[in-house]
């Protein structure tokens, strides 16, 4: 079957207009028209119903379209890989993270990506974000993985963001608010938290705090943390509640994870990199990143 005419069918069935569809595609209308009718010809099925002012996608016409879209998008993604594979162009790469926040799927990415791109070299920094943010403005890193909840931070920078978590209250399964299916910041109020700890993390210390604050409720920190593993140990010890992104819930065996359910209570996980860098394997290391957070491995990794 040839390629074109599975992207005419996709023009065709994204417009539902001939004329418009004509036209994306360079094409006159009775051309056009012919073409369709060849492609159901082969496929011995109507994908469009006509009549004097409209045109419809069968029931058969609407699964073929979802299937030609993935089809020609396979298609030009081999195209792109050979192309690349042949070419006698390397790269080199520095990726920024910050530890736990992506263990969940950054070392299953990286594996499949440098098995599919040999010819680009990577190496990492596990740092905090301000560390991470002053080395991307610097050429010291070409592109991290973070999280913030203000856009404005990475001023000077390109962010995308991957996705956006809900928090949660990690709770031992002794503590009262266990056995709730949810919480909000109201119930946490006055509750003993563990925090991180202002020297070590100023940015989570101050996001939890605000988050306290506009809820209206008293943020009583009964213990600070240098980090995320020491958190976990002490509301295992039932020291109070300790609050993470839901995408780190694997990392809480043996305690109780609620989602909190107030509005303000998310975060976003980004990947950035510095505005008009020259790096060509940036585009690269994206388009597969993007490609990668859209498939069933990404799913089972997260």
């Amino acid at each position: 079957m040839d390629i074109n005419r599975l992207n005419e069918f996709i023009v065709l069935a994204t417009h539902l207009n001939y004329s418009k569809a004509a036209n994306q595609l360079y094409l006159t209308q009775p051309a056009l028209s012919r073409h369709i009718h060849d492609l159901e010809n082969t496929l011995d099925a109507q994908l469009f119903i006509r009549d004097t002012h409209n045109v419809y996608l069968t029931p058969i016409g609407e699964l073929f379209f979802q299937e030609a879209k993935e089809i020609v998008n396979r298609y030009q993604h081999a195209l792109d890989l050979v192309k690349e594979a042949s070419s006698n162009t390397t790269g080199q790469l520095t990726i920024g993270f910050l530890g736990a926040a992506v263990q969940p799927f950054l070392s299953h990415f990286v594996t499949t990506f440098a098995a599919t791109h040999p010819q680009i070299k990577l190496t990492f920094q596990c740092n905090d974000i301000d560390t991470l943010t002053k080395n991307l403005n610097e050429d010291a890193i070409d592109i991290a993985f973070v999280t913030h909840v203000d856009r404005s931070f990475f001023s000077g920078l390109e962010s995308e963001t991957i996705l956006t978590d809900r928090l949660m209250a990690v709770v031992n399964p002794a503590h009262p608010l266990a056995q709730k299916t949810s919480l909000s910041l109201q119930d946490l109020s006055g509750i003993p938290i563990i925090a991180f700890s202002q020297q070590t993390n100023p940015l989570a210390h101050d996001f939890h705090k605000q988050l306290f604050k506009k809820a209206n409720a008293h943020y009583n920190i009964a213990r600070e943390t240098p980090n995320m593993e020491t958190a976990f140990f002490f509301a295992s010890i039932n020291e109070g509640i300790f609050i993470i992104p839901s995408h780190l819930k694997f990392m809480a065996a043996g305690l109780c994870v609620l989602p909190l359910e107030d509005e303000s209570c998310s975060i976003a996980l980004n990947l950035v990199w510095k505005k008009h860098s020259p790096n060509p394997s940036i585009p690269i290391f994206k388009k597969e990143f993007n490609t990668f957070i859209q498939s069933d491995e990404y799913s089972q990794n997260t």
